[in-house]
């Protein structure tokens, strides 16, 4: 199945909102562990001098599971989309853990002006993660240029996104998978992402291509994959 690019951000207060509303809890702790798991096969602890950047953050709820589980960390989630950063600092003032939260901030930025804009006055990032950003960038250059200019040689990256079916009826399928759960906005924004992921091949080819072939590209089952190492 051809690529079909999307809108980089969601800026429609009700797709926001759909996003917001949904339960993805299970993949995010999913995406938790497995940071954890690398971490622990790394031999690498984060203290209060690290700096966590969640890139493409959306309602915060990576951002705020990053901050609750390395709590002595500082944690800056970024999105593009105003709503979703609104959306964001609500769900962080509401939350029954904000006294948890006390180490989290947003900004409202395009990924691809955080470097220039220099919101971490040059500190180094211990940990960079994106979770469902991949797709929404339509040139994987600016994700990838985005990444490299934001990472040091301590900067660990992970980056999860969904993986693009095979074929349209793969994509159909998963689509009406999806339908029994989640309501009619959240289901085709779902469908327009499906279509617009990448493949394994395109993302590992693109590393090997552009001397980052430092980072590791796997597949995560059948839906997902994931980039993640040093760059």
């Amino acid at each position: 199945m051809d690529r079909i690019p999307e809108p980089e951000l969601m800026v429609e207060k009700e797709q926001v909102i759909s996003y917001d509303e949904a339960d993805f809890s299970e993949g995010e702790v999913n995406l938790i562990n497995q940071i954890n798991h690398y971490f622990l096969r790394k031999n690498v602890s984060l203290s209060e001098k690290d700096l966590i950047v969640d890139l493409g953050c959306g309602p915060g709820n990576i951002s705020e599971k990053l901050a609750i589980n390395w709590p002595n960390t500082e944690v800056v989630g970024i999105d593009g989309s105003k709503e979703m950063i609104l959306r964001a600092e609500y769900n962080k003032n509401i939350s029954t853990n904000q006294k948890k939260l006390k180490n989290l901030r947003y900004i409202c930025s395009d990924i691809k002006d955080i470097k220039s804009n220099n919101f971490f006055l040059d500190r180094d990032i211990s940990l960079l993660v994106s979770n469902s950003l991949i797709h929404h960038i339509t040139n994987l250059e600016d994700f990838f240029n985005t990444i490299r200019s934001l990472s040091s040689n301590i900067t660990v990256n992970f980056h999860k996104d969904l993986k693009r079916p095979l074929d349209e009826k793969s994509a159909l399928e998963l689509k009406a998978q999806c339908s029994t759960k989640y309501n009619e906005i959240l289901t085709n924004d779902y469908y327009a992402s499906l279509r617009a992921s990448y493949t394994f091949k395109e993302l590992k080819n693109f590393t090997l291509e552009n001397d980052l072939s430092s980072l590791d590209v796997f597949e995560d089952g059948d839906n997902y994959l994931i980039v993640y190492g040093n760059v």
